[in-house]
Formats: C-alpha cells, structure tokens, sequence
C-alpha cells in the first residue's frame, strides 16, 4: 500500500531480481517510479512492468537501454521527465565474471550513458548499486574506501570499481549534486527460500546436482569404484573442489531490498553503505549443509589449486570427466572461495537507525529452505533437458 506522494524516481534494472523488488518498495513507500525498460517498442516496456507489479499509478515505464547513449531515451520521453526526474536509482548491471565486453559494455559505458542522462534531465541524485567486492584482492574495505591498491579477480569487480569513481566524479563537478552508493556483499534468496535470483551459491551448486541427479538417472550402469549410489539415492563421488575455510559473506536479497529501499528515504550526503552479514558463516559450512541437502557425499575440498590437481590425477576417468563439466561453472568462482574480505558495517545502522535491523542468520535451516525451492521451481522442472550425460 502507498504510504504517501514523494519524488520522482527514474530506476534501471527494473526487471532484474534485485530491482523488482526495489520497484515494489519504493512504490509502496509513495515515490513516483519511472522505469526504464530495455523493450523493443513502449508498449513492450509498459507489458514488462505490469507484469511485474500489476497497474499502478505511481509506476510507469520508458523504452530505454543503458547501452545506448542518453540511454537511448525518446525525445518525448526525455520533454516529460525534464523537471520532473531528480534522483536516478541505478540497478541495471551485468555481473558476466568471464566476459569483459559486456561488463564494460553494460557497467562502464551504461554508468556514462546513465550520468549523461542525468544531465540531460537536470537530475541532481545519483544512487549506485555496486558490490563489496570491489574489495577485489584486498583483505577489508571500509564504507568512505576505493582505492586501496587492489587487483581484480575478474572483469566484474573492476568494472564496478571504474562505475564507482565515475559517479563519484560527476558528483563533485557541481555543488549541488549528490551521489550515494550502496554496496551489497552475494546476494542469495529471501529469508524464506524463494528467490528472484539463479546467481551466486545456485550457479555454484546447481552443477554437483546435475551430476548427482545424472547419475540416479543411470542408475543401471555399471559404475567405477570411486563412485557409489546407495539405495536412498545417496551418491558417493570424489570431484575436487578448492574452497579455503573461510567465511562467505551471503545476505538475503529481501533483505538487502528492503534496506536500500529505506536508504532512499535519507537525505542524500555523499555517503557509502554496506549491506553484507555482521556475522557471515563459514564457507565449509555452509557447502557441507548444502551437500546433505542434496545427498551428495565424497566431495574432496583442496585448499590449494595444486591440492586439487592432485586429487585429479586418482579419479577414476568417468569423474575426470564430470569434473571438467563441473569445473566450466566453478574456476569463475574460485576467488571467492579462496579470499576471505572484511567489511565495515557502520552507515546503514547509524543512519537507517530504528529501520536498520540485521539480517537473518545464515544457518543450514536457511540454506535448505533456499536448496528446496530452487530444486522445485527451478532445477527439476525438466531434468531431461539439462542432465549432464554421464
């Protein structure tokens, strides 16, 4: 329900996993949302939306695309918001690890795009989504820090490291202008297992599932002996994976929404907020518990790549095989189950005040409610078409 008429808001990645849920927080916290769409026609735009959030008069769509330059708004389109846009949420992002292209493409180009925008509109407020992670290789990062002499472990770190020195940049031209940027740690599925988002643990995981799910499948088949499949569906099988016992900074993505969401309401003063766990579990951890959830025993964790070549060389050639598969999603995951970053949390508790409240705990209560729904919505709608031929 609206709770009152505020300002105008232009927000990108409307139709994303973290932006739909933004877009129903500030419409129901009574802020006009404009949203730009990437669509083929305006009346596309407008469908997408309502898909999204049904008819509401506070919520409207734009065709546009970050991409393109003034973010490929209509004249028309850009009479009508002159004036009436003063604060852009910006959500749209490509969080591709492998592909510097399009990161550069989508984070960089689209972060310029977005700032010309805001320009050509006389918009005053800029608020960012980045990550905690343009930490990169460092081992903490405070809320007021960017620079910190850090390397990149992947294309998508360093492009939101450039979006970030970009908007800081444009604010400091003017006097008037402001910018506020909010830094999410790995955004996993809401506090009660749902989730808008296939990203992350699911990508990691949804791998070691289809093996396993392959290997019930052929049940029949004769089967080396390093892999075993008990009669409850239990399998047995020694894929490598290198995982240090570190923490892993998992927060929920209803989570993170509603606290960026109230952050809008603050009075912007070029300020960072985190939104990572005050108490983040250990990697290990939180793997084994998935493992149960999945039946999946016989994992080997190396803690070091040349532990992991080691455990290679004994498997038997059918796991050899699996494990190639499973490596194509896991090496773009490797740093972060390697390197163990700190973040300050000070912002959002101090400022946010009574709204602030901490995020759930990350317990195997969580991650099993998670595993549930993804494996019933998701990952089993149709095994045939994505089971790894074993």
């Amino acid at each position: 329900m609206r709770t009152g008429v505020k300002d105008t808001i232009l927000l990108t990645g409307a139709t994303g996993a973290l932006g739909s849920m933004l877009l129903h927080r500030l419409s129901d916290q009574g802020y006009d949302v404009v949203c730009l769409v990437r669509a083929k026609s305006p009346g596309e735009a407008r469908r997408r939306i309502r898909d999204l959030i049904g008819e509401r008069e506070n919520v409207r769509a734009v065709r546009g695309d970050i991409t393109e330059p003034r973010c490929g708004i209509s004249d028309l389109d850009r009479e009508l918001l002159v004036g009436r846009v003063k604060r852009i949420l910006h959500c749209a992002a490509s969080i591709n690890f492998t592909d510097k292209n399009e990161t550069q493409v989508t984070n960089v180009a689209g972060m310029l795009n977005v700032l010309e925008l805001m320009d050509v509109l006389d918009a005053w407020h800029i608020i960012h989504v980045s990550t905690a992670y343009v930490v990169g290789d460092a081992p903490f990062l405070s809320e007021n820090s960017l620079s910190l002499g850090q390397r990149w472990h992947n294309p998508y770190e360093e492009s939101k490291f450039i979006g970030e020195k970009m908007v800081r940049a444009w604010a400091l031209k003017r006097d008037d202008r402001r910018f506020t940027i909010l830094r999410p740690s790995i955004l996993v599925g809401c506090e009660d297992g749902t989730t808008p988002t296939l990203d992350a643990v699911y990508t990691y995981l949804e791998p070691l599932h289809r093996v396993a799910e392959s290997l019930r499948a052929h049940r029949e088949r004769p089967l080396p002996p390093d892999v075993s499949l008990r009669s409850d569906g239990r399998i047995s099988i020694p894929l490598a994976v290198v995982m240090a016992n570190q923490h892993i900074n998992y927060v929920p993505i209803d989570w993170v929404a509603d606290m960026m969401a109230a952050t809008v309401d603050l009075p912007p003063c070029n300020e960072t907020f985190h939104f990572v766990h005050p108490h983040p579990p250990r990697l290990r951890e939180c793997f084994d518990w998935s493992l149960q959830y999945l039946k999946l025993d016989g994992i080997v964790l190396c803690s070091t790549q040349r532990a992991r070549d080691l455990a290679v060389q004994t498997q038997s050639a059918l796991v050899r095989r699996l494990q190639r598969r499973v490596d194509v999603v896991h090496d773009a995951f490797r740093p972060y189950c390697t390197h163990d970053p700190r973040f300050e949390l000070e912002a959002a508790p101090r400022r946010l005040a009574t709204r602030y409240r901490p995020p759930p705990i990350i317990d195997q209560k969580f991650l099993e409610r998670m595993l549930s729904y993804v494996r019933q919505w998701y990952w089993d709608v149709d095994r045939k078409r994505n089971r790894v031929d074993a």
